[in-house]
């Protein structure tokens, strides 16, 4: 019985990009030209003539014509050797030549102009050798033929491999960017199967009594989705391959009785490993696969069968491969009928192949309010909601307030931050004003991040936020979830709307500031400041507590007006307990869209009898020539050296130490995100510990070390960092960490001379004292100016970089 025998009939409108298939596509390379040469065969290229062929076929080994059963010599003849008339091989040739011509004119109009530079062998080849789910055949049948002449290929990459990845095109016809999603192609027999099979597990999930149905992990649920699917393939034998060397998803959550019992036991437990490619993998043209009408499936098309179920019982839906691409940060769909656009970090706001249908977009946003905890309705249409997986999205739902329809945007939020060496390799900031705010910050100095939306408010926020000494207790207050700090002592604290319509139980960022003054901490890190909360935050500045935060405002002017009047209201006496402005902007430099700090700007004293505020700015940015200039003296800093005790000298030894650092991990290429949150918090730790390893050039190799600090978790997936597109430094930020070191000289020679560094100082234990949480431990005089915080009660650490 084949396959489409055990389906009911019925339309299906197909699901994601690329699955429906209305497009005729093409085979692809290799078999388009219809070549099947034996890669076994030498192919010379060259002038064949008769003697050439008498050589090879006619005359025996010793070079001698063939002769018959009378010893007679048999005459070679020319038209027996070909088959046809020996007269007509020119035309015959040139009729070839003609046709092959044709077939490559074709072939480049009915396949994408791809980018040369491209390894496809590699790009579609998992770490095992083996080809990807998602590969070169879909990628032609995802673009139109009508679009494949005018196509070109500026970038590719894999969103979530081995199942989709992601192509930007030029248009030369439109001449703009298009974003495509690349998904396994769905036959009409297959698309027809998922429909079947997505009927039957929501009626198997509808009446589970499983918990983890509702209350499991993603990789629980999508185990569970496997499994029944594999079942329900198997009863109307469907499938008669091995599930084992299927993607084992969610395995680890779904393990058996006999499993757990061996486990406790410790004894071994038989694993099936996949071995070798997937059944059925190779691309074939669709007329080939429908006329040939398998009874069963192949092992290919379970796991791309698998691979749509889980995308849209567990993911994102059609959206999901853009969910998980980090170049993303914005996702929106503005109604019905409308494509879905994504603003990319590199190409902007583009348009990409992803569609919805009018009830399938209803459906969505339903879903995604539901899934946040959220209700929407045509009585409330619209919602602000966080998805589970962190990222921020406005919901609106049919036409009562959007003539369009139902849309929606979705701010992505991002798994691993950016960090203060992202933000110089951007040019965002230069060194010298992120070793100032370093300087500042681990002093306790507070900080507002202002600008228009996009800006890069929040990323800043979150980069400096290294620069908060891991023994310092934190508590953010948020509206949705962005600030991701690694220090172990901090509260995040986020809004709670109310359940009830009389607005009683909501929890906002008023009531969280309130809290929080109970909980003792030292920094107080605020998302946003948009209202009222603001006048309490600034009383919260007043009585010591650090407070980082963003606020929409295009300049230092702005940011005063809007805090001293309605509705916040901040007195201009209170305001000056706040330090420091970083004005950030959203612009242009040579054509390309950048992010620029403006400006620093320092909230120096009110004066009464101008009524006025007096700022200063420390560093500008200049629009002319890209360049930061520092504006004069810091009376910040000045406060900095009296509270400490420091003289001129120190001072500036202590900035150029944190520069060293800064420059150090630019000029060696250490920009992830484990790397600069290791050096730095081990830096505020014990300085002199560090600047010894730079010294020796042993930083890196004792990174793996650093990350065993106790007061900071420092556990990022190396998957999505690899993922992560941070920027590497261009020429002239190089040269100026070279001239950084260079000037530097004298103090890596000290450093260099005392031999040496114990890692185990630069790791501080999570149950520091209060006295040692009262602020930074050294602030640059490492051990040799507070040997008694050397013990932090580590015994017998010994790091394993440092044991020879």
């Amino acid at each position: 019985m084949a396959i489409k025998d055990a389906l009911p009939g019925g339309d299906d409108s197909g699901e994601g990009p690329g699955d429906a298939g209305t497009d005729e596509g093409t085979a692809p390379d290799g078999e388009a030209d219809g070549s099947s040469a034996d890669p076994g065969v030498d192919v010379a290229v060259g002038e064949y003539t008769w003697a050439d062929y008498k050589e090879e076929y006619y005359y025996d080994e010793e070079g001698e014509p063939p002769r018959d059963d009378e010893g007679e010599v048999v005459e070679f003849d020319e038209d027996e050797a070909l088959g046809f008339d020996a007269g007509t091989l020119a035309g015959r040739l040139s009729f070839g030549g003609d046709a092959a011509e044709t077939v490559a004119e074709i072939r480049d109009e009915r396949t994408v102009d791809v980018n040369e530079d491209v390894d496809e062998d590699a790009f579609f080849s998992t770490v095992e050798g083996h080809t990807t789910v998602a590969n070169r055949y879909d990628l032609e049948k995802a673009v139109p033929l009508a679009k494949k002449s005018h196509f070109r290929e500026v970038d590719r990459y894999w969103v979530n491999k081995p199942h989709a990845f992601v192509v930007i095109f030029h248009s030369e016809k439109e001449n703009e960017k298009k974003y495509y999603v690349v998904e396994p192609y769905f036959t009409e027999i297959e698309r027809d199967l998922r429909e079947f099979v997505s009927r039957k597990l929501k009626t198997a999930i509808k009446y589970s009594d499983d918990d983890v149905v509702v209350q499991g992990s993603e990789d629980a649920r999508s185990g569970v989705i496997q499994r029944e699917t594999i079942r329900l393939l198997e009863r109307y034998d469907l499938f008669e391959g091995d599930a084992a060397r299927l993607t084992d998803s969610g395995a680890e959550d779904d393990e058996g009785l006999v499993d757990q019992v061996k486990e406790l036991f410790g004894l071994e437990q038989e694993h099936v490993e996949a071995d070798g490619e997937l059944e059925g993998t190779s691309a074939r043209p669709e007329p080939a696969l429908l006329e040939e009408d398998s009874p069963t499936l192949s092992e290919y098309q379970v796991e791309k069968l698998l691979y749509l179920l889980k995308r849209n019982f567990v993911g994102f839906e059609r959206i999901d491969p853009v969910k998980h691409d980090i170049n993303i940060e914005d996702i929106s769909c503005d109604g019905y009928h409308s494509p879905v656009f994504v603003y990319h970090s590199d190409h902007e706001q583009i348009i990409s192949n992803v569609f919805h249908g009018k009830e399938e977009l209803d459906d969505f946003v339903v879903k995604m309010a539901q899934r946040s905890g959220k209700g929407i309705s045509k009585r409330q249409p619209q919602v602000d909601c966080t998805l589970p997986d962190g990222s921020r999205a406005q919901l609106t739902l049919g036409q009562e307030v959007s003539d369009h329809g139902t849309n929606y945007t979705i701010r992505q939020f991002k798994d691993v931050p950016f960090t203060p060496i992202d933000l110089i390799n951007w040019n965002t900031f230069s060194l010298d004003e992120m070793a100032y705010l370093w300087l500042c910050i681990e002093n306790k100095k507070s900080l507002i991040f202002a600008g228009g939306t996009a800006s890069g408010k929040t990323t800043s926020l979150n980069a400096v936020s290294l620069f908060i000494p891991s023994k310092s207790k934190i508590v953010s207050i948020e509206d949705t979830r962005e600030v991701e700090l690694p220090q172990r002592n901090w509260i995040a604290s986020v809004t709670r709307p109310s359940f009830s319509d009389d607005g009683k139980g909501d929890v906002d960022e008023f009531d969280l500031l309130e809290a929080a003054l109970r909980q003792r901490p030292e920094y107080i890190v605020m998302g946003e400041i948009r209202g009222e909360e603001g006048r309490t935050l600034f009383q919260v500045m007043s009585t010591g507590h650090t407070t980082l935060t963003t606020f929409h405002a295009d300049s230092v002017g702005e940011v005063i007006k809007r805090f001293t009047t309605d509705p916040i209201n901040v007195s201009k006496t209170m305001f000056t307990a706040l330090d420091l402005v970083s004005i950030q902007t959203q612009t242009r430099v040579g054509g390309h869209k950048v992010r620029r700090n403006k400006s620093v700007t320092e909230i120096n004293r009110y004066d009464p009898e101008n009524d006025e505020i007096n700022v200063q700015d420390v560093y500008q940015w200049q629009a002319e020539t890209d360049e930061f200039l520092e504006m004069g003296e810091s009376n910040t800093i000045e406060e900095v050296k009296f509270d400490r005790g420091w003289s001129q000298e120190k001072l500036d030894r202590e900035l150029l130490k944190r520069k060293v650092v800064l420059a150090y991990l630019i000029r060696n290429g250490l920009n992830t995100y484990t790397q600069v949150a290791a050096s730095l918090q081990a830096f505020i730790n014990d300085p002199d510990t560090i600047l010894g390893l730079i010294a020796a050039d042993d930083l890196e190799r004792s990174l793996e070390d650093l990350r065993e600090m106790e007061s900071v978790e420092i556990d990022i997936d190396p998957e999505k960092e690899e993922m992560v597109p941070r920027p590497d430094a261009g020429d002239e930020i190089l040269a100026e960490t070279t001239a950084t070191l260079e000037d530097a000289a004298d103090l890596i020679t000290e450093y260099r001379d005392r031999g040496d560094a114990d890692l185990v100082d630069a790791l501080p234990s999570a149950a520091a004292s209060d006295g040692d949480a009262d602020g930074p431990s050294d602030g640059g005089g490492g051990r040799t100016d507070d040997a008694e915080s050397a013990d932090d009660g580590f015994g017998g650490f010994r790091p394993k970089g440092g044991e020879e």
